[in-house]
């Protein structure tokens, strides 16, 4: 296909999905109905997950188990089996019209999961069974680069910024609602059954708005003969990491990997941390994650859209990174002072909606619509394998060396994502800077590219 065809054959489907989308925004009168139902199902699916974080103590005591890399294992299962989803469930839906369906399936196989899960703890099985269950759940998993490519796909590139910030918010609303519900149904039941059965609830309802309101958007197929390079149909000026496909998304994967197994340690200790530092019990433990995440979502509806067009996304993704590796290195050094655990958890809370929503749409800018899913896929990989080792690792120094060492070494991993990014930022400005100069040469025809 020559370059001509490419680029009519992009401009006619994006058209297509101009046409579409416009007519989504004028039956929702304002945020289209897809797109209000990927977001309602992102709240309804990680209200589950939330839900659990305050009785992670709870879950280790229940088989047993002490701080250190075996309860890290509890955290880490479900992404060990994400692995397999990972590698399948995006990829498919990167084929005509299947964006929706594998939402549906994902979402409902999670629910599924979770339900066997809460059967498990009710009929007192042993840990191998409830790690397997988790890591089947985890098979299942795959909505959320799915949830993000089908975003893209319906977005404008000055909606898709905002559109990924208002998951990050219905996300963070989980957050806000999940612990303290998952605290309270605890005191009330003294169940771990029924809590985890609860949340299954909240994945098979996500599942059933996605297959009620979700139409599946037409992602383009339009291929180019070099891979490496963002094909001429789409504006390379619309990737800030430089117009080299490969080396824009090996910077984003390794910036979102070394911030994943940094930030896993807060979502796998955070909470024992606190219960076993200060005494706090699980609805105040609850509460306290809630208090956070309140934060977090003003930050996402109210700041992210400001200080992304005011300062660019990757300074903003670097800012946001630079408070999370602070927030985890003073959670490690609060060792005696309950206000100084809160300040710096207050810092880490306060950064991951400001960086959160940055990394998926640097990718989602950088790559042509047909690899979205695919693109998403292979970073959501690294993000879990980071996110389940990481908690082995770092819970074995827990062990060994204590919670300020391991939260320091989880600063320590984030605080380098930033470097990363503003590295590469500055790279490829300085590289923009003298192709322009270049090009106001006299007689210079030359361009530089990262």
């Amino acid at each position: 296909m020559g370059a001509s065809s490419v680029r009519n054959a992009a401009r006619r489907e994006d058209e297509d999905l101009s046409v579409a989308a416009a007519v989504d925004k004028k039956a929702s009168r304002g945020l289209p109905i897809s797109v209000a139902a990927i977001l309602s199902a992102a709240f309804l699916n990680l209200l589950g997950f939330t839900m659990a974080g305050p009785i992670n103590p709870q879950l280790a005591a229940h088989f047993g188990l002490t701080a250190g890399s075996k309860v890290g294992a509890l955290t880490a299962a479900y992404p060990f089996g994400m692995v397999f989803g990972l590698l399948l469930w995006p990829w498919v839906s990167d084929r005509r019209g299947m964006r929706q369906p594998v939402l549906v399936g994902s979402l409902a196989g999670v629910g599924c999961g979770l339900a066997l899960q809460a059967t498990c703890l009710e009929l007192e099985w042993p840990l191998w069974s409830f790690l397997g269950l988790r890591a089947l759940s985890g098979a299942c998993a795959g909505a959320s680069p799915v949830a993000k490519a089908f975003l893209a796909d319906v977005a404008t590139p000055d909606e898709l910024p905002r559109w990924l910030a208002w998951r990050e918010a219905s996300a963070t609303l989980a957050f806000i609602v999940g612990p303290s519900l998952g605290g309270f149904l605890y005191c009330a039941t003294g169940s771990l059954g029924a809590v985890v059965g609860a949340t299954s609830g909240g994945s098979l309802l996500a599942a059933l708005v996605v297959a009620l309101f979700a139409t599946t958007p037409r992602t383009r197929h339009v291929r180019h003969h070099n891979d490496n390079v963002i094909p001429a149909g789409y504006d390379g000026s619309a990737c800030p990491l430089g117009t080299r496909l490969l080396a824009a998304v090996a910077t984003i994967v390794c910036v979102s990997t070394l911030e994943n197994a940094g930030s896993a340690t807060w979502d796998a200790f955070g909470a024992v941390v606190a219960q076993q530092r200060y005494g706090l019990g699980p609805s105040e433990v609850g509460a306290l994650l809630t208090a956070g995440a309140c934060a977090s979502f003003a930050v996402s509806t109210l700041a992210f859209d400001r200080v992304s067009r005011a300062v660019g996304i990757v300074p903003t993704a670097v800012f946001g990174l630079a408070l999370v590796g602070l927030g985890l290195v003073g959670v490690g050094a609060a060792s005696t002072s309950l206000h100084a655990f809160v300040l710096a958890a207050s810092l880490y809370q306060l950064g991951k909606p400001l960086y959160a929503p940055t990394l998926p749409t640097l990718l989602l800018r950088c790559v042509p619509p047909h690899r979205r899913g695919l693109a998403m896929g292979v970073d959501s990989i690294f993000n879990t394998l980071a996110r389940a080792i990481s908690p082995i690792l770092l819970g074995a120094l827990l062990h060994a060396r204590g919670d300020t060492a391991c939260f320091a070494v989880a600063g320590a991993l984030v605080l380098s994502a930033a470097g990363l990014a503003s590295l590469r930022g500055i790279q490829v400005n300085t590289s923009k800077r003298l192709a322009a100069a270049s090009s106001t040469a006299p007689g210079s025809t030359s361009s530089s590219s990262f």
